[in-house]
């Protein structure tokens, strides 16, 4: 089921104004579009285009000063009425003149209502390349009289409340400015929050000590960094080893569903083996102890015990079954069984001690750093080598996307894959030097 991403908090009229081919239409096409999804309302949104406009209502007017004032003042009134209805009404108006604009603004402003001058700033240059229409071209060649910037002016606003250089940014971006101005006015107001998952390690002394007298199962490097990752809050909604169920759900679904019935992406099967024999040794017992190193890490409660379908798993996970494929080998290498349970104790977190635990953070931290740093935007990268020329690039220019699309502070969030990848892989400690 699709939740509602916003919640509109009050109407509000957007003007844009702008040359002929600026992306008027376009941009309020494309945010109406978007709100109509995430509102979960396909009538909170309405669109008055100039073009349609005056096949309609302003049918009768023509492309003289006078007309064009009288055009820009009808529609005026209808946007107040969508506002006062406590609508978001898009008005896609060339409308050239300073006066007519103004008119509208004092209109709404002495209703006290929310009025967004907004200047869809695409250059002469960029809207006569686009020409769709073919009016430019027309305009330059004498068929078309009038035409606001060849042959007639346009009084571009000197200090707009929203200024969208469509000519500079993609049209999401584009729309993302305008969405973000909603939030920023109280037009919109964000009914989702990020989730920071907590970590699930909880030490206790009387735990740990009633842990050490359990049945042991000591599990190699690659099972311990599954450990780390559902004990730290990364594997999300998982709080234990995947059950069968769930190990089906992920290879062929790529998705887990939690208990409240809400599914959540999860397409790395984050699972727990043990040998034919632990098997018959365990499959009794009603806890059981996880170490790694001689260190006992955590508990599964109630464990259940199926079938290791290694081949399957490989098959549907990298969509390729070789034994010589780079990330079929260790699961080739797994013992028959997969083990888990009705839950699980996490009672001590893992650290490697190799240098590079200072970096592990879990997401709890990591949103404690982008407050303390201030950051109203995260661009996430992740990466197994060394960063590069292009990986740089790629990475200033987003930082420059999102400062264009009116973020102040956007910050780069690195995830440098620190598990197993390859053998030939560059280290991970000359990795994070690097860095």
């Amino acid at each position: 089921m699709q939740r509602n991403s916003y919640k509109a908090e009050k109407g509000a009229t957007y003007w844009l104004s702008g040359l002929s081919g600026a992306g008027k239409s376009t941009l309020s096409e494309a945010v109406k579009k978007r709100l109509d999804k995430e509102l979960g309302d396909d009538k909170q949104v309405f669109i008055l285009d100039g073009d349609i406009i005056r096949t309609g209502l302003n049918k009768g007017l023509g492309f003289s000063a006078e007309d064009r004032a009288e055009n820009i003042r009808r529609i005026g009134e209808v946007s107040k009425l969508f506002n006062m209805a406590g609508k978001i009404v898009f008005v896609a108006f060339i409308s050239p003149y300073k006066e007519g604009r103004d008119q509208a603004k004092n209109l709404h402003k002495e209703a006290g209502l929310e009025f967004i001058e907004t200047h869809i700033s695409a250059s002469l240059e960029v809207c006569e390349g686009r020409d769709v229409k073919g009016l430019y071209k027309k305009a330059r060649a004498g068929i078309i009289p009038k035409f606001t910037g060849i042959s007639d002016p346009f009084e571009a606003p000197e200090c707009p409340d929203l200024n969208v250089n469509t000519g500079n940014l993609t049209l999401d971006g584009a729309s993302q400015v305008v969405i973000n101005d909603m939030i920023e006015r109280g037009v919109l107001s964000k009914l989702t929050k990020p989730r920071v998952v907590q970590s699930l390690v909880k030490e206790d002394a009387e735990k740990m000590a009633m842990a050490k007298t359990l049945p042991r199962v000591d599990i190699d490097e690659m099972q311990v960094q599954y450990l780390q990752t559902i004990a730290d809050g990364w594997a999300f909604p998982l709080k234990r080893f995947m059950n069968e169920l769930e190990l089906l759900e992920s290879i062929q679904m790529k998705t887990v569903t939690d208990e409240n019935g809400e599914v959540h992406l999860l397409s790395c099967p984050i699972t727990m083996h043990v040998k034919e024999e632990q098997k018959v040794a365990l499959e009794q017992e009603k806890k059981i102890a996880i170490w790694y190193k001689d260190e006992c890490y955590a508990v599964i409660n109630e464990p259940c015990f199926f079938e290791n379908r290694k081949e399957e798993i490989v098959s549907r996970v990298f969509g390729v079954f070789s034994g010589e494929h780079s990330g079929a080998q260790p699961i080739m290498a797994q013992g028959e069984w997969l083990v888990s349970g009705a839950s699980m104790d996490f009672l001590k977190r893992v650290t490697f001690n190799d240098g590079m635990d200072k970096y592990r953070y879990t997401p709890q931290e990591i949103s404690d750093l982008i407050k303390a740093k201030n950051a109203d935007a995260v661009y996430a990268f992740q990466v197994r080598n060394p960063l590069h020329n292009g990986h740089c690039l790629l990475l200033n220019d987003t930082r420059q996307q999102l400062i264009k699309q009116g973020y102040k502070n956007p910050i780069l969030l690195l995830h440098p894959l620190g598990g197993w990848c390859k053998d030939d892989d560059v280290p991970l400690a000359d990795r994070m030097a690097q860095h």
